[in-house]
Protein backbone atom coordinates (compact mmCIF):
# COMPACT_ATOMS: atom_id res chain seq x y z
CA UNK A 1 0.00 0.00 0.00
CA UNK A 2 1.52 3.35 -1.31
CA UNK A 3 2.10 5.66 1.80
CA UNK A 4 0.45 9.06 1.60
CA UNK A 5 3.85 10.54 1.70
CA UNK A 6 4.79 9.03 -0.96
CA UNK A 7 1.37 10.02 -2.90
CA UNK A 8 2.08 13.58 -1.92
CA UNK A 9 5.85 13.42 -3.27
CA UNK A 10 4.09 12.01 -6.68
CA UNK A 11 1.64 14.73 -7.28
CA UNK A 12 4.65 17.14 -6.49
CA UNK A 13 6.39 15.57 -9.11
CA UNK A 14 4.06 15.98 -12.03
CA UNK A 15 3.13 19.54 -10.36
CA UNK A 16 6.53 20.63 -11.32
CA UNK A 17 6.82 18.87 -14.55
CA UNK A 18 3.27 20.61 -15.09
CA UNK A 19 4.89 24.13 -14.56
CA UNK A 20 8.04 23.55 -16.23
CA UNK A 21 5.52 22.91 -19.18
CA UNK A 22 3.78 25.71 -18.46
CA UNK A 23 6.73 28.29 -18.66
CA UNK A 24 8.32 26.38 -21.28
CA UNK A 25 5.11 27.49 -23.37
CA UNK A 26 5.64 30.53 -21.77
CA UNK A 27 8.72 31.70 -23.24
CA UNK A 28 8.12 29.91 -26.54
CA UNK A 29 4.96 32.59 -27.06
CA UNK A 30 7.13 35.14 -25.67
CA UNK A 31 9.72 34.36 -28.23
CA UNK A 32 7.45 34.40 -31.07
CA UNK A 33 5.70 37.61 -30.11
CA UNK A 34 8.25 39.65 -28.51
CA UNK A 35 7.84 42.69 -31.21
CA UNK A 36 4.83 43.66 -29.19
CA UNK A 37 6.65 44.44 -25.85
CA UNK A 38 9.66 45.99 -27.99
CA UNK A 39 9.29 49.98 -26.65
CA UNK A 40 11.94 50.41 -29.37
CA UNK A 41 9.14 50.41 -32.05
CA UNK A 42 7.85 53.73 -31.35
CA UNK A 43 10.29 56.08 -34.09
CA UNK A 44 11.94 59.14 -32.67
CA UNK A 45 11.19 62.19 -34.30
CA UNK A 46 14.47 64.62 -34.78
CA UNK A 47 13.73 68.24 -33.40
CA UNK A 48 16.83 69.58 -35.46
CA UNK A 49 16.10 68.80 -38.81
CA UNK A 50 17.82 72.24 -40.14
CA UNK A 51 21.02 71.01 -39.10
CA UNK A 52 21.27 68.65 -41.86
CA UNK A 53 20.23 71.00 -44.49
CA UNK A 54 23.30 73.10 -45.72
CA UNK A 55 25.60 73.96 -48.71
CA UNK A 56 29.21 71.87 -48.62
CA UNK A 57 30.36 74.06 -51.60
CA UNK A 58 31.23 77.56 -51.15
CA UNK A 59 32.80 79.60 -53.97
CA UNK A 60 33.64 82.69 -53.51
CA UNK A 61 34.48 85.73 -56.33
CA UNK A 62 36.67 88.72 -55.75
CA UNK A 63 35.67 90.40 -58.71
CA UNK A 64 37.94 89.43 -62.66
CA UNK A 65 39.56 85.87 -62.40
CA UNK A 66 40.49 85.56 -58.46
CA UNK A 67 38.13 83.03 -57.05
CA UNK A 68 38.62 80.65 -54.09
CA UNK A 69 36.73 77.69 -52.33
CA UNK A 70 35.90 78.19 -48.56
CA UNK A 71 36.80 74.47 -46.79
CA UNK A 72 37.31 76.08 -43.55
CA UNK A 73 34.13 74.78 -41.51
CA UNK A 74 33.35 77.51 -39.28
CA UNK A 75 33.92 80.00 -41.59
CA UNK A 76 31.31 78.24 -43.36
CA UNK A 77 29.24 77.96 -41.00
CA UNK A 78 28.97 81.60 -40.67
CA UNK A 79 28.18 82.73 -44.17
CA UNK A 80 25.33 79.81 -44.16
CA UNK A 81 23.58 81.38 -40.91
CA UNK A 82 23.75 84.75 -42.57
CA UNK A 83 22.46 83.42 -46.27
CA UNK A 84 20.12 81.25 -45.08
CA UNK A 85 17.97 84.06 -43.91
CA UNK A 86 18.40 85.90 -46.80
CA UNK A 87 17.11 82.77 -49.21
CA UNK A 88 13.90 81.93 -47.42
CA UNK A 89 13.09 85.73 -47.00
CA UNK A 90 13.85 85.25 -51.00
CA UNK A 91 11.38 83.09 -51.11
CA UNK A 92 8.69 84.69 -49.21
CA UNK A 93 9.30 88.13 -49.76
CA UNK A 94 10.20 88.70 -53.69
CA UNK A 95 8.32 91.02 -56.09
CA UNK A 96 9.41 89.43 -59.48
CA UNK A 97 10.91 86.15 -60.46
CA UNK A 98 12.53 85.85 -64.43
CA UNK A 99 14.21 83.53 -65.87
CA UNK A 100 17.41 84.28 -67.47
CA UNK A 101 20.26 83.03 -69.53
CA UNK A 102 23.30 81.13 -68.78
CA UNK A 103 25.35 83.96 -69.64
CA UNK A 104 23.75 86.26 -67.39
CA UNK A 105 24.32 84.25 -64.52
CA UNK A 106 27.42 83.48 -64.70
CA UNK A 107 28.01 87.30 -65.83
CA UNK A 108 26.79 87.68 -61.77
CA UNK A 109 29.13 85.13 -61.28
CA UNK A 110 31.98 87.17 -62.29
CA UNK A 111 31.60 90.47 -60.04
CA UNK A 112 32.42 89.88 -56.68
CA UNK A 113 30.02 87.64 -55.37
CA UNK A 114 29.32 84.11 -53.63
CA UNK A 115 28.23 81.08 -54.67
CA UNK A 116 26.77 78.15 -52.91
CA UNK A 117 25.81 74.67 -53.95
CA UNK A 118 23.64 72.21 -52.36
CA UNK A 119 24.80 68.67 -51.96
CA UNK A 120 21.33 67.88 -53.01
CA UNK A 121 18.18 69.06 -54.53
CA UNK A 122 15.24 69.35 -52.80
CA UNK A 123 12.18 71.53 -53.93
CA UNK A 124 11.28 74.93 -52.47
CA UNK A 125 7.98 73.58 -50.86
CA UNK A 126 10.61 70.76 -49.26
CA UNK A 127 13.45 73.18 -48.33
CA UNK A 128 10.89 75.88 -46.55
CA UNK A 129 8.96 73.58 -44.55
CA UNK A 130 11.88 72.62 -42.73
CA UNK A 131 12.28 76.11 -41.48
CA UNK A 132 8.88 77.35 -41.68
CA UNK A 133 5.11 76.49 -41.37
CA UNK A 134 4.02 78.63 -43.88
CA UNK A 135 3.50 77.81 -47.66
CA UNK A 136 5.47 79.28 -50.36
CA UNK A 137 3.84 80.46 -53.51
CA UNK A 138 2.91 77.95 -55.65
CA UNK A 139 4.77 79.89 -59.17
CA UNK A 140 8.16 78.69 -57.08
CA UNK A 141 6.92 75.91 -54.73
CA UNK A 142 8.41 73.36 -57.61
CA UNK A 143 11.48 74.74 -58.94
CA UNK A 144 14.47 72.68 -57.54
CA UNK A 145 17.48 75.17 -56.43
CA UNK A 146 21.01 73.62 -56.79
CA UNK A 147 22.86 76.89 -56.58
CA UNK A 148 22.27 80.01 -54.82
CA UNK A 149 24.18 83.21 -55.78
CA UNK A 150 24.40 86.43 -54.75
CA UNK A 151 25.84 89.31 -56.55
CA UNK A 152 27.92 92.21 -54.44
CA UNK A 153 26.67 94.83 -56.89
CA UNK A 154 23.48 94.08 -56.29
CA UNK A 155 21.90 93.81 -53.08
CA UNK A 156 18.23 93.73 -53.76
CA UNK A 157 18.49 90.12 -56.35
CA UNK A 158 19.52 86.36 -55.80
CA UNK A 159 20.25 83.97 -58.24
CA UNK A 160 18.65 80.52 -58.75
CA UNK A 161 19.76 77.71 -60.71
CA UNK A 162 17.82 73.96 -60.87
CA UNK A 163 19.73 71.76 -62.23
CA UNK A 164 17.09 69.58 -62.71
CA UNK A 165 15.09 71.96 -65.49
CA UNK A 166 18.03 73.80 -66.29
CA UNK A 167 17.03 77.20 -65.70
CA UNK A 168 18.29 80.19 -64.03
CA UNK A 169 16.22 82.45 -62.14
CA UNK A 170 16.64 85.57 -60.63
CA UNK A 171 14.48 86.73 -57.84
CA UNK A 172 14.24 90.57 -57.26
CA UNK A 173 12.87 92.63 -54.65
CA UNK A 174 12.28 96.24 -54.11
CA UNK A 175 14.62 96.80 -50.92
CA UNK A 176 17.73 95.31 -49.91
CA UNK A 177 17.91 91.72 -49.34
CA UNK A 178 21.55 91.07 -48.70
CA UNK A 179 24.95 93.23 -47.86
CA UNK A 180 27.22 90.34 -49.22
CA UNK A 181 30.28 92.37 -49.80
CA UNK A 182 30.93 92.04 -45.84
CA UNK A 183 30.81 88.15 -46.38
CA UNK A 184 33.38 88.35 -48.66
CA UNK A 185 35.50 91.18 -47.17
CA UNK A 186 35.61 88.69 -44.27
CA UNK A 187 36.68 85.58 -46.97
CA UNK A 188 39.58 87.99 -47.92
CA UNK A 189 40.99 88.32 -44.27
CA UNK A 190 41.44 84.56 -44.29
CA UNK A 191 43.94 82.23 -45.84
CA UNK A 192 42.50 80.73 -49.09
CA UNK A 193 43.74 78.86 -52.25
CA UNK A 194 43.22 80.95 -55.17
CA UNK A 195 41.25 79.23 -57.79
CA UNK A 196 40.67 80.28 -61.11
CA UNK A 197 37.54 79.17 -64.25
CA UNK A 198 38.66 76.57 -65.83
CA UNK A 199 37.70 78.69 -68.71
CA UNK A 200 40.47 81.43 -67.59
CA UNK A 201 43.02 78.90 -66.36
CA UNK A 202 43.03 76.94 -69.87
CA UNK A 203 42.01 79.73 -72.09
CA UNK A 204 38.97 78.36 -73.36
CA UNK A 205 37.60 81.11 -75.21
CA UNK A 206 40.53 80.68 -77.67
CA UNK A 207 40.96 77.37 -77.67
CA UNK A 208 38.22 75.14 -78.51
CA UNK A 209 35.72 75.95 -81.08
CA UNK A 210 31.81 77.04 -80.48
CA UNK A 211 30.72 73.18 -80.00
CA UNK A 212 32.55 73.33 -76.87
CA UNK A 213 31.23 74.79 -73.88
CA UNK A 214 33.47 78.26 -72.97
CA UNK A 215 30.71 79.36 -70.41
CA UNK A 216 32.43 76.84 -67.64
CA UNK A 217 32.28 78.66 -64.00
CA UNK A 218 33.89 75.93 -62.57
CA UNK A 219 36.42 76.45 -59.98
CA UNK A 220 40.32 74.48 -60.83
CA UNK A 221 43.53 75.30 -58.30
CA UNK A 222 45.87 77.39 -58.97
CA UNK A 223 48.24 77.27 -56.28
CA UNK A 224 49.40 73.87 -54.26
CA UNK A 225 51.20 75.65 -51.42
CA UNK A 226 49.15 73.46 -49.10
CA UNK A 227 49.29 69.43 -48.64
CA UNK A 228 45.71 67.89 -46.64
CA UNK A 229 46.80 65.26 -44.82
CA UNK A 230 46.45 61.59 -44.44
CA UNK A 231 43.94 60.08 -41.98
CA UNK A 232 44.37 57.62 -39.76
CA UNK A 233 40.90 56.13 -38.73
CA UNK A 234 39.12 53.02 -36.70
CA UNK A 235 35.80 51.74 -37.95
CA UNK A 236 32.69 52.02 -35.45
CA UNK A 237 32.36 48.72 -34.55
CA UNK A 238 35.85 46.79 -34.37
CA UNK A 239 37.06 43.13 -34.54
CA UNK A 240 39.34 41.88 -32.01
CA UNK A 241 40.26 38.29 -32.33
CA UNK A 242 36.82 37.59 -33.40
CA UNK A 243 35.31 40.14 -30.49
CA UNK A 244 33.01 43.23 -31.02
CA UNK A 245 33.93 46.22 -29.35
CA UNK A 246 32.77 49.48 -29.69
CA UNK A 247 29.40 51.09 -29.20
CA UNK A 248 27.91 48.15 -29.78
CA UNK A 249 25.17 48.71 -27.17
CA UNK A 250 23.92 51.86 -27.93
CA UNK A 251 23.11 50.27 -31.67
CA UNK A 252 21.81 47.05 -30.05
CA UNK A 253 19.45 48.98 -27.92
CA UNK A 254 18.26 51.53 -30.12
CA UNK A 255 17.14 48.45 -32.20
CA UNK A 256 15.92 45.70 -29.36
CA UNK A 257 15.03 47.75 -26.57
CA UNK A 258 16.19 46.13 -23.16
CA UNK A 259 14.74 43.07 -23.92
CA UNK A 260 18.04 40.84 -25.58
CA UNK A 261 16.40 37.26 -23.82
CA UNK A 262 14.92 36.34 -27.03
CA UNK A 263 17.62 37.81 -29.42
CA UNK A 264 20.18 35.36 -31.08
CA UNK A 265 23.36 35.64 -32.30
CA UNK A 266 24.94 34.16 -35.22
CA UNK A 267 28.24 34.00 -36.89
CA UNK A 268 28.49 34.58 -40.85
CA UNK A 269 31.14 32.90 -43.26
CA UNK A 270 32.57 36.48 -44.04
CA UNK A 271 32.87 37.01 -40.33
CA UNK A 272 29.93 38.92 -39.48
CA UNK A 273 28.35 39.08 -36.59
CA UNK A 274 23.93 38.46 -36.85
CA UNK A 275 22.01 39.33 -34.12
CA UNK A 276 18.26 38.30 -34.88
CA UNK A 277 15.06 38.80 -32.85
CA UNK A 278 12.27 36.62 -33.74
CA UNK A 279 12.38 34.73 -36.73
CA UNK A 280 13.74 37.90 -38.81
CA UNK A 281 11.32 40.36 -37.93
CA UNK A 282 14.65 42.47 -37.00
CA UNK A 283 18.46 41.44 -38.09
CA UNK A 284 21.13 43.64 -37.15
CA UNK A 285 24.68 42.67 -38.99
CA UNK A 286 27.81 43.80 -37.72
CA UNK A 287 30.64 43.63 -40.21
CA UNK A 288 34.76 43.49 -39.82
CA UNK A 289 34.83 46.23 -42.42
CA UNK A 290 33.18 48.02 -40.29
CA UNK A 291 29.67 48.29 -41.94
CA UNK A 292 25.92 48.45 -39.65
CA UNK A 293 23.34 47.06 -41.19
CA UNK A 294 19.73 46.98 -39.39
CA UNK A 295 16.55 45.67 -41.34
CA UNK A 296 12.94 45.63 -39.74
CA UNK A 297 10.26 43.31 -41.57
CA UNK A 298 7.39 45.85 -42.46
CA UNK A 299 3.84 45.90 -40.64
CA UNK A 300 1.82 47.15 -43.37
CA UNK A 301 -1.02 46.45 -40.47
CA UNK A 302 0.63 49.19 -38.53
CA UNK A 303 1.43 51.82 -41.76
CA UNK A 304 0.42 55.13 -42.49
CA UNK A 305 1.89 57.24 -45.16
CA UNK A 306 3.98 60.33 -44.48
CA UNK A 307 4.92 63.14 -45.98
CA UNK A 308 8.33 64.57 -47.02
CA UNK A 309 8.95 66.39 -43.91
CA UNK A 310 7.41 63.59 -41.82
CA UNK A 311 9.53 60.95 -43.25
CA UNK A 312 12.94 63.10 -42.84
CA UNK A 313 12.45 63.56 -39.42
CA UNK A 314 12.08 60.08 -38.49
CA UNK A 315 15.40 58.94 -40.91
CA UNK A 316 17.36 62.03 -38.57
CA UNK A 317 15.46 60.59 -35.37
CA UNK A 318 17.22 56.96 -36.26
CA UNK A 319 20.36 58.60 -36.93
CA UNK A 320 20.66 60.51 -33.83
CA UNK A 321 19.88 57.72 -31.37
CA UNK A 322 22.12 55.08 -33.90
CA UNK A 323 25.07 54.50 -32.71
CA UNK A 324 28.05 56.67 -33.30
CA UNK A 325 27.03 60.30 -34.39
CA UNK A 326 29.19 61.64 -36.83
CA UNK A 327 30.52 65.42 -36.68
CA UNK A 328 29.38 67.47 -39.89
CA UNK A 329 26.74 65.03 -41.01
CA UNK A 330 24.65 66.07 -43.81
CA UNK A 331 21.42 65.28 -46.00
CA UNK A 332 23.21 64.18 -49.20
CA UNK A 333 20.80 62.92 -50.94
CA UNK A 334 16.86 61.60 -51.30
CA UNK A 335 14.72 59.29 -53.13
CA UNK A 336 10.61 58.89 -52.90
CA UNK A 337 9.01 56.08 -54.21
CA UNK A 338 5.08 57.24 -54.32
CA UNK A 339 2.95 53.48 -53.99
CA UNK A 340 0.34 51.75 -51.59
CA UNK A 341 2.97 52.36 -49.07
CA UNK A 342 5.54 55.26 -49.77
CA UNK A 343 9.21 55.04 -50.03
CA UNK A 344 11.73 57.18 -48.47
CA UNK A 345 15.25 57.05 -48.19
CA UNK A 346 17.52 59.49 -47.17
CA UNK A 347 21.49 59.84 -47.94
CA UNK A 348 23.57 61.15 -45.41
CA UNK A 349 27.15 62.16 -46.13
CA UNK A 350 29.62 63.65 -43.22
CA UNK A 351 33.10 65.32 -43.09
CA UNK A 352 36.62 64.45 -42.08
CA UNK A 353 38.91 67.33 -41.22
CA UNK A 354 36.69 69.71 -43.38
CA UNK A 355 36.65 67.15 -46.58
CA UNK A 356 33.64 64.74 -47.09
CA UNK A 357 34.31 61.00 -48.16
CA UNK A 358 34.28 60.34 -51.78
CA UNK A 359 31.51 58.53 -53.83
CA UNK A 360 32.80 54.91 -55.34
CA UNK A 361 29.48 54.58 -57.03
CA UNK A 362 26.57 57.40 -57.51
CA UNK A 363 24.66 56.02 -54.18
CA UNK A 364 27.47 55.33 -52.15
CA UNK A 365 26.87 57.40 -49.22
CA UNK A 366 28.04 56.46 -45.75
CA UNK A 367 24.73 56.68 -44.05
CA UNK A 368 21.21 56.05 -45.46
CA UNK A 369 17.75 55.68 -44.22
CA UNK A 370 14.93 53.43 -45.61
CA UNK A 371 11.50 54.13 -44.38
CA UNK A 372 8.15 52.40 -45.53
CA UNK A 373 4.94 54.27 -45.03
CA UNK A 374 5.89 54.94 -40.83
CA UNK A 375 8.27 53.02 -40.43
CA UNK A 376 12.49 52.81 -40.79
CA UNK A 377 12.40 49.14 -42.72
CA UNK A 378 16.76 49.59 -43.77
CA UNK A 379 19.55 51.25 -42.21
CA UNK A 380 22.79 51.41 -42.99
CA UNK A 381 25.76 52.99 -41.44
CA UNK A 382 29.61 53.06 -42.55
CA UNK A 383 31.34 55.51 -39.82
CA UNK A 384 35.49 56.02 -39.84
CA UNK A 385 36.56 57.81 -36.70
CA UNK A 386 39.60 60.02 -36.90
CA UNK A 387 42.46 58.94 -35.15
CA UNK A 388 45.16 61.39 -36.34
CA UNK A 389 46.25 63.59 -38.70
CA UNK A 390 49.25 62.22 -41.26
CA UNK A 391 51.56 64.87 -42.88
CA UNK A 392 53.30 63.53 -45.76
CA UNK A 393 57.06 65.65 -45.24
CA UNK A 394 58.57 64.68 -48.57
CA UNK A 395 55.47 66.08 -50.47
CA UNK A 396 55.07 69.74 -50.80
CA UNK A 397 52.31 69.35 -53.19
CA UNK A 398 49.49 67.83 -54.38
CA UNK A 399 49.10 66.80 -57.80
CA UNK A 400 46.81 69.12 -59.81
CA UNK A 401 43.76 68.02 -61.70
CA UNK A 402 45.41 68.64 -65.19
CA UNK A 403 48.73 66.43 -63.99
CA UNK A 404 46.02 63.42 -62.91
CA UNK A 405 43.98 64.22 -66.65
CA UNK A 406 47.40 63.82 -68.77
CA UNK A 407 48.92 61.26 -66.68
CA UNK A 408 45.52 58.95 -67.11
CA UNK A 409 45.16 60.50 -70.44
CA UNK A 410 44.50 57.19 -72.39
CA UNK A 411 41.19 56.02 -69.79
CA UNK A 412 40.20 59.31 -69.51
CA UNK A 413 40.26 60.14 -73.40
CA UNK A 414 38.55 56.51 -74.06
CA UNK A 415 35.24 57.33 -71.65
CA UNK A 416 35.06 60.95 -73.11
CA UNK A 417 34.93 59.62 -76.48
CA UNK A 418 32.68 56.62 -75.37
CA UNK A 419 30.25 59.54 -73.54
CA UNK A 420 30.23 61.35 -76.35
CA UNK A 421 29.88 59.07 -78.84
CA UNK A 422 32.47 60.33 -80.77
CA UNK A 423 34.59 57.41 -82.86
CA UNK A 424 38.10 58.15 -83.53
CA UNK A 425 40.81 55.44 -83.70
CA UNK A 426 43.33 57.46 -83.70
CA UNK A 427 43.66 59.64 -80.28
CA UNK A 428 45.88 62.78 -80.42
CA UNK A 429 46.80 64.36 -77.40
CA UNK A 430 46.48 67.87 -78.32
CA UNK A 431 42.89 67.25 -80.22
CA UNK A 432 41.47 66.40 -76.94
CA UNK A 433 43.27 68.16 -74.51
CA UNK A 434 40.92 71.43 -74.06
CA UNK A 435 37.55 69.50 -75.06
CA UNK A 436 38.10 67.19 -72.14
CA UNK A 437 39.05 70.20 -69.74
CA UNK A 438 35.92 72.58 -71.10
CA UNK A 439 34.04 69.54 -70.07
CA UNK A 440 34.80 69.12 -66.15
CA UNK A 441 31.91 70.88 -64.62
CA UNK A 442 32.61 69.77 -61.22
CA UNK A 443 35.71 69.56 -58.73
CA UNK A 444 35.39 68.46 -55.02
CA UNK A 445 38.22 67.77 -53.04
CA UNK A 446 37.21 64.29 -50.81
CA UNK A 447 38.49 61.83 -48.78
CA UNK A 448 39.31 57.66 -49.49
CA UNK A 449 40.46 54.83 -48.51
CA UNK A 450 43.31 53.13 -49.09
CA UNK A 451 45.06 49.92 -48.49
CA UNK A 452 43.22 47.21 -46.34
CA UNK A 453 41.44 47.07 -43.14
CA UNK A 454 44.41 47.41 -40.47
CA UNK A 455 46.45 49.54 -41.79
CA UNK A 456 43.99 51.29 -44.22
CA UNK A 457 43.76 55.09 -44.61
CA UNK A 458 42.00 57.80 -45.52
CA UNK A 459 44.23 59.39 -48.75
CA UNK A 460 43.27 63.06 -50.29
CA UNK A 461 41.29 62.64 -53.63
CA UNK A 462 39.79 64.63 -56.52
CA UNK A 463 36.19 64.06 -57.10
CA UNK A 464 36.21 65.45 -60.91
CA UNK A 465 33.25 65.22 -63.02
CA UNK A 466 33.48 65.06 -67.18
CA UNK A 467 30.81 64.73 -69.85
CA UNK A 468 28.46 63.47 -66.68
CA UNK A 469 31.48 60.78 -65.80
CA UNK A 470 32.94 60.71 -62.27
CA UNK A 471 36.65 60.58 -61.95
CA UNK A 472 38.54 59.62 -58.73
CA UNK A 473 42.08 60.96 -58.50
CA UNK A 474 44.60 60.16 -55.59
CA UNK A 475 45.85 63.66 -54.76
CA UNK A 476 49.63 61.80 -53.64
CA UNK A 477 49.94 59.92 -56.60
CA UNK A 478 47.90 61.54 -59.56
CA UNK A 479 46.82 57.96 -60.37
CA UNK A 480 43.18 57.04 -61.21
CA UNK A 481 41.50 55.58 -58.35
CA UNK A 482 37.89 54.50 -60.00
CA UNK A 483 35.57 56.07 -62.70
CA UNK A 484 31.88 55.29 -62.76
CA UNK A 485 28.76 57.14 -64.42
Amino acid sequence: MVSLRERMKSVLIIGLFLTALLLMQWVMYDDLFASDIDSSDIEINSTKLSAYISPQSYFVSFGGISYTRVYDVMLQERIWSEIRPVVLNSFKKYDSMETITRESYIEAFSNESMLLRMPMELTVAEFYSLFSSDVVDATISKITPYEYLLNGNDSSKIYVYDRKANQYYMMSSEVQIHDIGALVKIVKQSPYIEYRKISTRFSLESTVDENYDRLNYELIPFQYSYVVPKVRFSNEIEFLDGEMIGDIQRISGSVFGNRMDFVKRLKDANGSTILMYGYGDKVLTLSPNGEVLYHKRFDAALSSNLDFKEAFSIAAGKIENFGLYPSGIYLADYDFENGTDTTHVFYFGYRVNNYSLAETTPDSHPIRVEIRGNQVVNVYKDIKQPIELIDVEEMDRLYSIDECISNNFLEVSVYYLQDNNIYDSALDNIEYYFPIRSEITKIDMRYSIEGQSGSALMVPTWQVVISGRTYLFNAYTGTLIKTYR
